[in-house]
């Protein structure tokens, strides 16, 4: 018979909780880590970003007992925060919990509700850069100190909070809740949707996020030529990652979101797309194994450093723009200046030269 040592205060989980962050919360009433918790429990230590497969997705069975029993849980309790149980693929979740976000929102109505902070299970979604529930931007960067880092759990008097490691305040909201957003949101759905059904529209989203982040001929990938404003910061990792969408930091997979979603045919833009008609065409070609055939309004071909670099005349581009200031999506432009407006902007251009 195995023994264990007992805690003598364990919260229980939340049903929509990620298993480290019920691990997390119990560990910092102990002003500890849960790798010091498991060594006292008998357990050799293994970091938490050691492994995602064998803590969050598929758990480490003898991980589980000896929480459960320390907890006065049973093991069953535990297992069923596997995300291994909600049937996606592994390669559809965030791996790195550094590169994961959280709804500041969410947070401050567990504090109303009087109970712990707490990580949700689908902020770990590849999909996941805006709160299904309210709407607004996850954040992955303190709104006070403006660091980006892994938020930690800390005991409070009035329960467990997530809380900055560099300036110690909790995550939150209170100075003002963000705008909704609505588009990305509408994108994010569709690709979750998208890759709970599997079948040919997981194909299709796995294929369009690979071609957003595979090199173009002068090595910068595809995402680079939509015309969107690209985030500051960390860059991506390398481009031949085998589930790009689940390594990419949280601004960088906002940033792909919507394409992706476009580019997949899961939503449809009307109006202002993110993603020009030239780069449909590519991805057509991409997905059959024609990427050397790309257009060449795209890029100069750099597989031949002679190539000249094919330009329009002067009264060729007068007359782009005289259509562009005379068509209705230049009279329905954004009067503010600003972000919003440039992106805009440089859709329409980016359409008008490919001919869109």
């Amino acid at each position: 018979m195995r023994h264990v040592r007992l805690l003598p205060v364990a919260p229980r989980p939340f049903e929509d909780e990620l298993l480290t962050s019920w691990q997390c919360r119990v560990a910092c009433r102990y002003s500890s880590t849960p790798a010091q918790i498991e060594v006292w429990l008998g357990r050799p230590p293994s970091p938490m970003r050691a492994s995602f497969q064998a803590r969050d997705f598929q758990p480490n069975k003898d991980m589980t007992w000896r929480w459960a029993r320390a907890s006065r849980l049973t093991e069953r309790d535990l297992q069923r925060l596997a995300l291994c149980n909600l049937e996606r693929p592994e390669d559809c979740y965030v791996t790195n919990p550094l590169d994961r976000g959280v709804c500041p929102v969410c947070l401050d109505a567990d504090a109303e509700k009087g109970g712990d902070h707490y990580c949700r299970r689908n902020w770990a979604h590849v999909e996941a850069a805006v709160c299904q529930e309210h709407g607004v931007a996850l954040q992955s960067t303190c709104q006070r100190c403006f660091r980006c880092c892994l938020f930690q759990f800390r005991n409070m008097p009035d329960g467990v909070r997530l809380v900055c490691p560099s300036c110690t305040s909790a995550i939150s909201e209170r100075r003002g809740r963000p705008p909704r957003q609505n588009r990305l949101l509408e994108s994010m759905s569709a690709i979750g949707k998208a890759i709970d059904g599997k079948g040919f529209q997981l194909d299709t989203v796995i294929a369009a996020s690979h071609f957003l982040w595979a090199p173009q001929p002068h090595g910068l990938p595809y995402i680079t030529c939509l015309g969107i404003s690209l985030p500051y910061g960390r860059l991506p990792p390398s481009s031949t990652a085998k589930a790009p969408l689940s390594t990419l930091p949280l601004a960088w997979r906002a940033a792909s979101v919507e394409a992706v979603a476009e580019l997949a045919g899961l939503v449809d833009r009307r109006e202002i797309g993110t993603v020009p008609p030239f780069a449909h065409e590519v991805f057509r070609n991409f997905r059959g194994g024609e990427r050397e055939h790309a257009p060449k309004n795209i890029v100069a071909t750099a597989q031949d450093e002679s190539a000249e670099l094919k330009l329009r005349t002067d009264d060729d581009y007068r007359r782009l723009a005289l259509a562009l200031l005379k068509s209705q999506a230049w009279k329905d432009m954004p009067s503010n200046t600003g972000r919003k407006k440039n992106r805009a902007i440089g859709r329409l251009m980016s359409r008008a030269l490919s001919g869109g």
